[in-house]
């Protein structure tokens, strides 16, 4: 997750800020792209290097607090998915290569565009194993290394999400492809301690007041999850203790200032932090580096990034520590195939943080209720935007980091998914059957649908295209009316923030009634707009709320009592029969201030005239029909005028018809005898092809012409006729069917 330098005083600020100071930091610092990012960094990448499998990273580097400088060695070892002829990785080309050996040989190499390109002797076959270790060091750029000094803590850490791994190490990135193990070694001055992922195995005295931190970590990890941190850091422990592995427990592991107070400023919020390890385990499966640890180190990143079991982080508020650990299930375990699908991490986490406050609300200075609220506020505060990312927007971490789309509608997408499935247990074992079934590895947002549908039993493909895939969210406007005492009926009315992309929102919504005899929850399945929906009520009521718990990003329009509620057309279709009848068949509902219906029709779609009239019969639901016979049209349209009981009315669609009524295959011809002109009159009881062939008296063909009819009388005009001698012809006219008209002519 990346995070921003809202305010870099404030933020900077929070190492001696009280607990809810830094709550309000995280809030914003958490959720959105660091300044340091242009809004679309310039990427290109070696397709080749998917010719390869990363089976092992080991970092050996030297690194100082307080600066960017980098140097050592990073050995790669990869098996070969593909026949290849050039080992190539990522670096930036400002960081040195000074050699390179394969296979423990010395080889040539040459940096291009911010890769490495190694020449190998020979093609390396599929299922062969190689090893390629390469001497680097440089200043790295500040895209992906942090440097500095602050209220005590001298430090240096990485952050490499999305594309800023190759700032510091040589590495693949691609998200497909997690390194199956890792050490990371890393050599600072003896003031210091180094934190990163896995576990420590031990710390190595070297010459000249030098250590050397040694981590390991046997658990598949992404490219951009690998980190260090140093500092003049002070450790504080504490340990989890999730019930399914009781009585063993998961070491929490901090590294923070190293001031005399600064610890207790912060150990009431790490001290929550074994508290979340254990409700997450429950919610979403056992933490999945239980084997190894979990744990902080600070430095000044502008947030919190969520490194495979230690996670960096510039403060410590309640909800960035729940974020950050949310991602060790949602990022670091499940990680998304591609940056379209950033939500399945982003917007997990920032669930991950409703959650607790939801399951631990003594923990937190703020309600569920409230946070969610002001998730709803943010996705609200424009009006479009998806939650996938676009293909077009794959390299401008700005949108995949987005804090409205990525973070918070996912967020709230999440939350509209449970209650959707109306059943917590379904919600919470869709999420440990997609934890177990895409463990140590990537998933699509795809993958996670099919989970969720396999899990509930139900059919998500609306929710999805609506909420992940579309843009926007509904307003309901609401009237309701009471027909009797016993009832009430409600018409619910949608419009969208982004029509032309999500025109309507499908799925459930809870309803308050509200009455000075007690309140009433109502849920409805909203499947089209303007539906009405029949409830059994009693009582009086005085209003209602719209998604009172806040379970849709939505906004409330007009809720409306007393009024007749407008007449509902259901459908309207209408079939044309062989024997020259129009059949019109239309159902409403809700017209109960109808007084009739009065047919209308039309040859031309614009000039109509009254047919017939059927008067309201005023149920529930009402089912028409009216009938007419055309033997004349080819084509008929058809409108209903509906007539309230006021005289005012409204008009329905247009029924295009075509007439099936048979009519007679017939040529005319004129005039008789012919000159110059001669015209043809032909009649059809159905389009299609006629041929027209005119022979003289001794059979010769003169004139032969296929043309294209329609249905109905078609008229031709021969001109021009005059260079035929005078005297007898044959004409004769056939069409596709058979039908054909032989006649003689005289020219004068």
């Amino acid at each position: 997750m990346k995070v921003v330098f809202i305010s870099i005083l404030f933020c900077f600020q929070v190492f001696v800020m009280n607990a809810q100071e830094i709550d309000n930091c995280a809030q914003k610092c958490n959720r959105v792209i660091t300044d340091f990012s242009t809004s679309r960094v310039s990427y290109y990448q070696e397709t080749s290097m998917n010719k390869y499998d990363v089976k092992y990273l080991k970092l050996d580097i030297s690194a100082q607090p307080g600066s960017r400088v980098i140097s050592g060695n990073a050995l790669t070892i990869a098996q070969i998915v593909s026949p290849l002829d050039t080992f190539i990785t990522e670096l930036r080309s400002n960081m040195i290569v000074d050699s390179i050996k394969i296979n423990n040989v010395i080889t040539g190499f040459y940096q291009s565009s911010d890769h490495i390109f190694m020449p190998l002797s020979t093609t390396q076959t599929v299922g062969t194993s190689i090893s390629v270790l390469i001497f680097y060091h440089g200043t790295s750029n500040s895209l992906g290394v942090y440097a500095g000094t602050n209220s005590g803590l001298t430090y240096v850490a990485t952050l490499s999400e999305s594309y800023q791994a190759r700032e510091w190490f040589p590495c693949k990135q691609i998200l497909s492809d997690k390194i199956d193990s890792t050490d990371i070694w890393v050599t600072t001055s003896n003031v210091n301690k180094v934190g990163s992922n896995g576990l420590l195995q031990g710390v190595d005295v070297l010459p000249a007041s030098k250590v050397r931190y040694r981590w390991k970590t046997n658990y598949p990890m992404n490219y951009y999850l690998p980190s260090i941190a140093v500092g003049n850091y002070q450790e504080y422990l504490n340990y989890a203790k999730p019930a399914s592995m009781a009585p063993d427990s998961i070491l929490i592991q901090h590294y923070i200032v190293n001031t005399p107070t600064y610890l207790s400023t912060v150990k009431t919020n790490l001290d929550k932090t074994p508290r979340f390890v254990e409700k997450m385990s429950e919610l979403f499966g056992l933490y999945p580096f239980k084997n190894e640890k979990y744990g902080h180190a600070m430095a000044n990143i502008g947030g919190g990034m969520e490194h495979q079991t230690m996670s960096t982080m510039a403060s410590f508020g309640t909800s960035l520590i729940a974020h950050e650990l949310g991602h060790q299930w949602w990022g670091d375990h499940v990680t998304c195939a591609s940056w379209n699908d950033i939500w399945l991490n982003e917007g997990f986490a920032t669930y991950s943080e409703q959650l607790m406050i939801e399951k631990l609300p003594a923990l937190f200075t703020t309600s569920a209720a409230t946070n969610m609220l002001s998730l709803h506020t943010s996705v609200m505060s424009a009006t479009n935007g998806s939650v996938y990312v676009p293909d077009a927007s794959l390299f401008d971490e700005n949108r995949i980091f987005s804090s409205r789309l990525s973070y918070n509608k996912g967020a709230t997408t999440v939350h509209n998914l449970r209650f959707e499935m109306q059943s917590d247990t379904l919600f919470f074992k869709t999420l440990k059957n997609f934890q177990e079934q895409y463990q140590n590895n990537v998933a699509t947002t795809s993958n996670f649908k099919t989970v969720a549908e396999s899990t509930s039993g139900k059919n998500l493909t609306d929710f999805f295209t609506q909420w992940i895939y579309g843009e926007g969210y509904p307003t309901y406007n609401i009237t309701y009316y009471r027909p009797n005492g016993d009832s009430m009926l409600l018409l619910v009315n949608e419009t969208v923030s982004a029509p032309s992309v999500t025109p309507f929102f499908k799925g459930l919504l809870e309803l308050k009634i509200t009455s000075l005899q007690g309140d009433t929850t109502v849920l409805i399945n909203v499947t089209g707009n303007n539906q009405v929906f029949k409830i059994v009520y009693n009582k009086t009521p005085t209003g209602i709320v719209i998604d009172p718990n806040n379970w849709i990003v939505n906004k409330s329009g007009t809720v409306t009592s007393g009024v007749v509620l407008p007449v509902r057309l259901i459908s309207f279709t209408g079939t044309a029969t062989a024997d020259c009848m129009m059949n019109l068949n239309w159902k409403t509902a809700d017209e109960f201030n109808v007084s009739k219906y009065e047919i209308e029709v039309s040859s031309n779609g614009m000039s109509f005239v009254k047919i017939g009239e059927q008067i309201a019969l005023r149920n529930t639901t009402n089912d028409y029909q009216f009938s007419v016979q055309d033997n004349i049209h080819s084509y008929s349209y058809f409108r209903i005028k509906i007539v309230e009981s006021d005289g005012s009315y409204t008009y329905t669609t247009t029924v295009n018809l075509e007439t099936k009524c048979p009519l007679d295959f017939g040529v005319e011809f004129s005039p008789v005898p012919f000159q110059n002109n001669l015209n043809i009159r032909v009649q059809l009881g159905i389009s299609n092809e006629i041929i027209l062939v005119l022979t003289n008296s001794v059979g010769q063909i003169v004139k032969k012409e296929k043309r294209s009819l329609v249905r109905g009388i078609n008229n031709i005009n021969w001109s021009n006729m005059n260079q035929l001698a005078a005297g007898t012809y044959i004409i004769s006219v056939t069409d596709q069917f058979g039908n054909k008209t032989v006649k003689k002519l005289v020219k004068n």
